[in-house]
């Protein structure tokens, strides 16, 4: 009971197992139909169709509302049901009856008489995809046409069968039995698909489903699909359709000889065969040569091994190729795969030499080279590899010589120093690998002379190709000189080398024909081109090989040509052809066809017959300028014709295009502008780029230039207009026109027309003649009269003294009273003015008829004219009646404009004549008073100026005693600051203005004033240094010769003179050290100079006279000289300016005597450094550390200066640079140095300390004034304190 119990407990939890398991299966189907239901935008049903052909179906495509309530707040992906329907990749289908409505969400789509396919349809909501479903449509199952099988040599089996084409899902089933139909027992077979159409079923015994015993296979292939089923039997015989395998296993070579060639493989299944066997194929193919046809082959089979020898081959040392296959030995059974073995037979050497022939030489045109050529030999005779020709003999003349002279090639060799005049005799033979061959072929070549190679060869040699049998016919002429009896002609062919006419590529054929022959026809099958030759074979001599000039194939249809168009003018085409594939003999002649091309198709064509064979070029003629011309050419000859060529497009070029037409003038002329119209030329003969009017008017010609317009090329009718400006007014102009390409036409037709008048210029040279009673007026014409000159008018204004109008008359002059009026003379007041006013006036007719409703309202003529001219009395005394009507007419606005020139104003005065001559005389007194004071000024400013004197101090100009190697005036020389040699460097110092005076005690430099610019400052330092006079006053700027005793005295003992030539600057320039060096030098006494006419001056201008070399020039002597030769002395710069560098400061001496100096003492330690700054300038700064000159420098003599030597020198400087030599005439001063800044500024601590060294001196006469700035004043009083500087 209690088993009972617990199997029912069991069950019953089983049960609710079960249970639990259908309710999760159910909860998850619901969960993925709710994902379903919400995740897809719709759905079709169904979704796939199968369908035969012709069949209908339908498929319908129903909105998921819950997809799109989900999305309803993006409005782009909300769908209804009017908006739905079917695509395929081909066609949209949108209406009835392909689409019907059955409810708000849902639509069907009926498909009717259906095609075969395989589709996907897509139900579309807008641009959106609702779902796809899949259409196949095919048919029922079809019947199989191509089972096969193929056993592989009892291994196993493959069958294969193409599947019918069919859309619908078919499945096949493959099935065998062996030895009946109806056997019980079936294998089957699994097939393979995928390479369908092709299937493939696989039979193996690796379930013993081969049964490789069994004759027959039955295969039964059951074909099912949706809409049938098709059942299908195929016998199959198994040893019919086994295949052995491929022979060759293990193949070896038994035996190789010359001719023979044996081997030996394995079949390890032959036994499989049964009695029956096997049959053999074998074959043997020399390479390039047919297959050698052998009844049968000797061979041995045993169950093991196989064996073939192939015996009695044709070529030695040659390839060939065996080929072998076996099968069952059955009516159908089926080849294996074949066996492809090469192998070469032994090599052995050639068994000939090439075959030549005599004749067989080629003189080539250099006459210093021969080449002969031979036919080869076949590639399997040569018997071997590394096969060549070989010259195995050479003689010239009877006598050996060395063959490498010989180039051999293939077919050929080259003499390549050859004589013409020699007997050659060569030997050549064929070479392989293994040895040269028994024979030799003999050439010989005798002499040739120039006879032989241009009149003893055959002529006019052709050939013409026989396409029927691929032939040719070589033909000739005999020789012009046979000189001797020919014995017969040999003629030669081979393949050509690629554009090369007198080169063979591969072998020389050759054969000889009668004397008689002058053609030779080869045999057939020869190549499509060929080149060959002729020689002519004498009795004891030969000239060699004639090749020829070109070929020809009689039946051709000629080569195609190829035409083109070299050269184009604007009426000619110049058409050039070549011919080369093509022999001209046999040539008639050539066709030549142009066409003009009006519309891009050919028009009004013209053919010419060219009947010069040798033609190349033909020019057409008589074309029409810029138009496409198409040509196209063929050549035919007695039997053919060629093609035409394809055809040549080309254009003329440009010519003059004819004239504009129908040039005319508008009417709206007026008197600046006309207005042109014309009509296009008819001929264009090109672009018309431009129209070129030209017009003339006055004795003078103009042009305008207007461009074309593009659409006067459509339509050259339409009327091209424009405006002639910028013309005169009343001038006869002649206008015509020419339109312009690259070429300008002939003129239009001539045009003339007038402009209108205008504004005419104002009257010339108006003349008033008063006399007490009448006043006479004439006047000339204005040289611009725009118009006729209808009249003029002449204004008399009368003005007192306030401008005030006294009276006013207009007349009037017609053309008819020749520019003259004579009126009464007007009263003429004291202080009055009168004014005569003259103007030309042209009136332009508006209308030529005045109706006489208009003549009576014509305004009187006074009227008008006082409505015209405010206040102005009309006189018409000198008009008649009829020109008084004239005028009327003429200030008729309604049928006169007029045009008034400017007025041609001319002026009186009327004063009193005694008043008149009273501010006459007073002006002229007032004239001669102011004259006179200017002049008295400017003498007492020159009296002023010449009283000016500036005295330099005495350390500046001690400056220019200085030795040249003591840095002194650079001229060239070097010195102790050598960045400053010469004027043509950059040197630059501070500049002050000097003047020679022999008043004056210390040394001074010549310099001019005026050179110094002529500034005020300069003059007044001129003024203070004066005595009232003195020698200044004998100062000349024009005297170039005046030089003063002193003058010289004080510069013999100067440096040498700087050259003027160097750099073009007229000033001097004292170098650093000069006041260092300058103790050193030893003192001269200076020589006297002969008279001086200008009384104590010397001009800058007149320095450039003092040589060195002159004994009339003033002179100066150079410095002491190095080793005792004198150094050459340079010439003063010119120019006014006395250049003051910086100055280097120098230890303290004691003043020495004037009269005797002391001897030189023994060398001193050197002087410390110079304090002053580095720059070139001098600084007022520095000023102060200049000292007074020693006397003792001034009255050395000039002897004992060349007397000593340079050492001598140095050392007495040195002793006068330390020690100081007592002298009662001697005075011992201190002066206090003063530091200074090293930058190159005079601050106004130094100045005042300056101040205080000068106050400290009793000999300073003047005090600089100490006011922030150096001014020339504060130099002034520098250099006038006396004997000492600040």
């Amino acid at each position: 009971m209690q088993l009972m119990r617990d199997g029912w407990t069991g069950h019953f939890r089983m049960n609710l197992r079960i249970r639990l398991g259908v309710l999760q299966l159910l909860a998850l189907f619901e969960l993925i139909a709710g994902s379903i239901a919400t995740s897809d935008p719709g759905w079709l049903v169904p979704s796939t169709v199968e369908q035969l052909i012709g069949g209908d179906f339908n498929i319908t495509c129903t909105i998921n509302e819950t997809y799109f309530q989900k999305h309803k707040q993006n409005s782009a992906e909300r769908c209804t049901v009017d908006q739905l329907y079917f695509q395929t990749k081909f066609q949209r289908f949108r209406n009835e009856p392909d689409i019907r409505i059955l409810n708000d969400t849902t639509i069907i789509f009926t498909a009717r008489n259906v095609t075969q396919q395989k589709l996907q349809y897509d139900c579309m909501c807008g641009v959106y995809v609702i779902n796809s479903a899949q259409v196949y449509v095919g048919t029922s199952p079809l019947k199989i046409e191509d089972f096969n099988c193929i056993g592989h040599d009892y291994y196993y089996m493959v069958c294969n069968f193409t599947e019918p084409y069919n859309e619908l899902l078919t499945k096949y089933n493959v099935s065998y039995t062996v030895g009946t139909k109806d056997s019980f027992y079936r294998y089957y077979i699994d097939c393979n698909f995928d390479v369908a159409p092709i299937v493939t079923c696989n039979i193996t015994d690796t379930k013993e489903q081969y049964k490789k015993y069994g004759e027959w296979y039955f295969f039964r292939l059951d074909v099912a699909n949706s809409f049938g089923e098709l059942s299908q039997t195929i016998p199959i015989n198994n040893y019919e359709r086994t295949v052995p395998s491929k022979p060759g296993q293990k193949l070896s070579v038994v035996n190789r000889t010359e001719s023979s060639l044996c081997l030996s493989w394995e079949m390890p299944r032959r036994s499989n065969y049964g009695s029956r066997g096997l049959v053999w194929q074998v074959l043997v193919e020399p390479k390039e040569k047919p297959i050698i046809q052998r009844p049968t082959w000797r061979n041995n089979s045993s169950e093991v091994k196989d064996t073939l020898c192939l015996t009695e081959l044709p070529y030695a040392g040659y390839d060939y190729e065996l080929t072998m296959r076996v099968r069952a030995n059955y009516n159908q059974s089926m080849w294996s795969e074949p066996l492809i073995y090469e192998f070469q037979t032994l090599a052995e050497r050639p068994r000939r030499p090439p075959r030549i022939t005599n004749g067989s030489h080629y003189v080539l045109s250099s006459e210093k080279e021969l080449r002969f050529y031979w036919e080869q030999l076949e590639p399997h005779e040569y018997n071997g590899p590394n096969f060549h020709y070989e010259i195995t003999e050479y003689r010239i003349n009877g006598t050996l010589t060395d063959p490498s002279g010989i180039d051999v090639s293939t077919n050929s060799a080259k003499i390549k120093k050859w004589d013409k005049y020699a007997y050659h005799d060569i030997l050549i033979g064929s070479r392989n690998s293994v040895n040269s061959s028994v024979n030799a072929t003999r050439l010989v070549i005798g002499p040739v002379t120039d006879e032989d190679l241009s009149q003893r060869v055959p002529k006019n040699i052709r050939s013409v190709y026989h396409p029927r049998n691929r032939s040719y016919t070589l033909s000739w002429e005999a020789p012009d000189d046979t000189h001797g009896e020919i014995t017969n002609y040999t003629v030669f062919w081979c393949a050509p080398k690629p554009a090369i006419q007198t080169d063979c590529d591969g072998s020389m054929h050759f054969q000889q024909v009668p004397n008689t022959a002058r053609q030779f026809t080869t045999m057939g099958n020869q190549m499509p081109s060929l080149n060959m030759a002729v020689s002519a074979n004498y009795v004891n001599h030969n000239t060699g090989m004639r090749w020829l000039i070109c070929t020809q194939d009689m039946n051709d249809d000629l080569a195609k040509m190829q035409p083109t168009i070299d050269a184009a003018t604007k009426s000619t085409l110049v058409v050039k052809w070549s011919n080369e594939r093509v022999c001209p003999v046999i040539l008639s002649g050539y066709n030549l066809t142009y066409c003009q091309r009006s519309t891009g198709k050919p028009d009004n064509c013209t053919t010419v017959m060219i009947s010069d064979r040798y033609a190349k070029q033909y020019e057409i003629r008589d074309l029409v300028p810029y138009t496409d011309y198409s040509v196209k050419m063929l050549m035919f000859s007695k039997s053919t014709a060629s093609k035409y060529s394809d055809e040549l497009v080309n254009r003329t070029a440009e010519a003059a295009p004819s004239p504009p037409r129908q040039l005319i003038v508008m009417h709206n002329v007026s008197n600046s502008m006309a207005t042109l119209a014309w009509r296009p030329p008819i001929m264009a003969n090109g672009v018309v780029r431009s129209y070129e009017g030209t017009f003339h008017y006055n004795n003078q010609t103009d042009f305008f230039k207007i461009p074309a317009a593009a659409d006067e090329l459509v339509n050259n009718d339409k009327l091209i207009y424009y405006d002639l400006g910028n013309l005169s007014a009343y001038t006869d102009y002649e206008v015509y026109v020419r339109a312009c390409t690259l070429y300008n036409s002939e003129p239009s037709n001539v045009v003339n027309f007038q402009t209108t008048v205008g504004v005419p210029s104002k009257p010339e040279k108006m003349n008033v003649t008063l006399t007490d009673r009448i006043t006479k007026i004439t006047w000339l014409p204005p040289t611009e009269p725009a118009g006729r000159i209808d009249f003029y008018e002449l204004s008399f204004v009368g003005n007192n003294h306030n401008n005030s109008v006294l009276s006013c008359m207009v007349n009037y002059i017609l053309p008819t009273q020749s520019r003259y009026l004579a009126i009464p003379t007007p009263k003429c007041k004291p202080n009055s003015r009168q004014e005569y006013r003259l103007r030309a006036v042209n009136a332009e007719l508006l209308q030529n008829e005045i109706t006489d409703e208009q003549q009576q309202h014509q305004p009187s003529l006074p009227a008008t004219l006082i409505s015209r001219r405010d206040d102005c009395q009309l006189d018409v005394d000198n008009l008649s009646e009829e020109e008084q009507q004239q005028m009327r007419s003429y200030y008729n606005q309604q049928r006169y404009r007029l045009y008034t020139s400017d007025y041609l104003p001319y002026g009186l005065a009327c004063s009193d004549s005694t008043q008149s001559a009273k501010y006459q005389t007073i002006e002229v007194v007032v004239a001669i008073i102011v004259l006179g004071v200017l002049c008295h000024m400017v003498y007492k400013k020159y009296r002023k100026m010449s009283d000016i004197e500036l005295v330099l101090p005495p350390g500046i100009t001690e400056n220019l005693k200085k030795p040249m190697d003591m840095g002194g005036l650079s001229g060239g020389y070097p010195g102790p600051d050598s960045s400053l040699n010469g004027l043509g460097s950059n040197s630059v110092g501070g500049i002050i203005c000097t003047r020679v005076d022999g008043a004056t005690p210390m040394d001074t430099m010549p310099h001019d004033f005026n050179s110094c610019g002529g500034s005020e400052s300069s003059k007044l330092l001129l003024r203070n240094n004066s005595t009232g006079g003195g020698a200044g006053d004998a100062y000349d700027d024009h005297n170039d010769a005046m030089v003063t005793p002193s003058v010289h005295q004080e510069l013999s003992t100067v440096a040498p003179i700087i050259d003027a030539s160097d750099g073009g600057n007229s000033y001097m320039i004292m170098r650093h050290g000069l006041l260092e060096q300058a103790a050193a030098a030893t003192t001269t006494t200076p020589s006297p100079i002969g008279g001086n006419p200008n009384g104590g001056y010397i001009k800058p201008t007149q320095m450039k006279n003092w040589t060195q070399a002159s004994n009339n020039a003033n002179t100066l002597p150079t410095s002491l000289p190095t080793q005792g030769v004198a150094m050459p002395m340079n010439r003063m710069p010119l120019g006014g300016y006395v250049p003051v560098p910086i100055l280097q400061s120098r230890p303290s001496q004691p003043p020495m005597s004037l009269v005797n100096a002391p001897p030189p003492q023994p060398p001193a330690p050197a002087a410390p450094p110079p304090p002053f700054s580095s720059t070139n300038y001098v600084q007022v700064s520095d000023l102060h550390k200049m000292k007074p000159p020693p006397n003792h420098l001034l009255t050395t003599s000039a002897a004992a200066a060349h007397q000593q030597s340079m050492q001598q020198a140095a050392a007495a400087a040195a002793a006068a640079a330390t020690t100081a030599v007592p002298s009662s005439n001697t005075i011992q001063t201190t002066v206090p140095t003063v530091p200074v800044n090293n930058f190159g500024y005079t601050t106004m601590e130094q100045l005042q300390l300056m101040k205080a060294n000068a106050a400290a001196n009793p000999q300073t006469r003047h005090q600089p004034q100490i006011g922030g700035y150096v001014t020339p004043q504060d130099l002034n009083a520098l250099a006038h304190n006396g004997g000492h500087v600040i």
